[in-house]
């Protein structure tokens, strides 16, 4: 997808990248991403892979960034979303910093207060879950030191559909990221972010899981198993509809997932195919 220098695209894509094992997949995410005209690469922030299997290899976030600012100089990186509490707040500020420094106006730094979900990995690793009110309040108390201690901090996006979190993306942050839902869902929470930013600019937007093939027949047969409702799937035009939703919903800047933890094929067609497609 070609970009006229200087020009700033109407729709913003993004990947996540194959962080899920060596760093020779990681870097042909990278290449791949940067060769398709992408706008950004992401990765997650855990200790263990999701699924299959716990004793998969994982790169850690926030030194996979510091890597990552130094191998690409076009594309925004960033994580979805960091984990509030992995770390100490006054050490991500200055982690922050340091990748800012290296990739200065391209980090994006998108901050979660973590759930459920994420309960067993805190406590194998043996850090402290919070959970209800308390987790909330080490969420508000990270954006808030974070944000105090950065003389110049890059954007600060919140990640979570929870009221307290949308409020706090409407008050605090430069942008709120909405994981997964219908373009309804999206647009009803990015409504109350809105209404608390009280005319404040935050960019909106939408992450996802997704499959991108060369037509929908395709497409299927990669989701094998998967649940096709959960994800964005099928052909170029498929995907650019679907996706088409959530921009009409609010959402500026788009970020897929790939089902297969290496699944190229989706990240090149989704610069070089959808990507255009989006954009009238």
């Amino acid at each position: 997808m070609k970009r006229v220098a200087g020009s700033e695209p109407k729709v913003l894509l993004g990947a996540t990248l194959p962080q899920f094992g060596d760093r020779e997949r990681l870097l042909e995410g990278v290449e791949r991403a940067e060769s398709a005209g992408l706008d950004s690469i992401w990765v997650f922030d855990h200790l263990w892979p999701l699924s299959g299997g716990k004793n998969r290899p994982i790169l850690e976030a926030w030194t996979t960034l510091a890597y990552l600012a130094a191998r690409t100089d076009s594309l925004r990186i960033g994580t979805l979303v960091t984990r509030a509490g992995l770390r100490n707040p006054v050490l991500l500020a200055k982690m922050i910093e340091t990748v800012s420094s290296v990739a200065p106006g391209r980090l994006i730094v998108a901050i979660g207060s973590g759930d459920d979900a994420s309960r067993a990995e805190n406590e194998a690793f043996g850090i402290p879950y919070l959970a209800g009110a308390e987790r909330i309040g080490q969420f508000r108390n990270t954006v808030t030191v974070v944000k105090d201690w950065l003389d110049d901090a890059p954007p600060m996006w919140l990640g979570g559909r929870s009221d307290d979190v949308l409020e706090m993306a409407g008050r605090l942050a430069d942008g709120w990221n909405g994981w997964a839902g219908t373009p309804e869902t999206f647009a009803r929470d990015a409504q109350q972010v809105l209404s608390y930013a009280n005319g404040r600019r935050v960019e909106l937007s939408w992450g996802g899981l997704g499959v991108v093939a060369k037509d929908d027949d395709e497409a299927r047969q990669k989701l094998g198993t998967r649940d096709p409702k959960r994800y964005v799937w099928g052909g170029p035009a498929t995907v650019a509809e679907s996706l088409r939703s959530y921009v009409t919903a609010g959402a500026r800047h788009l970020i897929l997932t790939p089902a297969g933890s290496a699944d190229f094929d989706s990240i090149e067609l989704l610069g070089r195919e959808v990507g255009p497609r989006l954009q009238d």
